[in-house]
């Protein structure tokens, strides 16, 4: 099922997105406290594999749709 995530404290665009929408995908904001690291980031743990570049529509719009697996 598709979801679309937004950029947390970007309450219009959540709004538009849920009343355009919500009764179609669960719109969510995204859960992530802190801004994601760069790749010069020492402090980032992750995995090497995991790192890619944001989504154009995540940095241009301030939202995501990604598709959830059913539960």
């Amino acid at each position: 099922m598709p979801c679309i995530i937004v950029r947390r404290g970007d309450y219009q665009q959540y709004d538009r997105l849920y009343r355009a929408f919500g009764s179609l995908v669960p719109v969510v904001w995204d859960r992530r406290r802190t801004p994601r690291p760069t790749d010069g980031d020492a402090a980032d743990t992750r995995r090497e594999d995991r790192r890619h570049a944001p989504p154009a529509s995540w940095v241009a719009l301030g939202f995501v749709v990604v598709d959830r697996p059913m539960a």
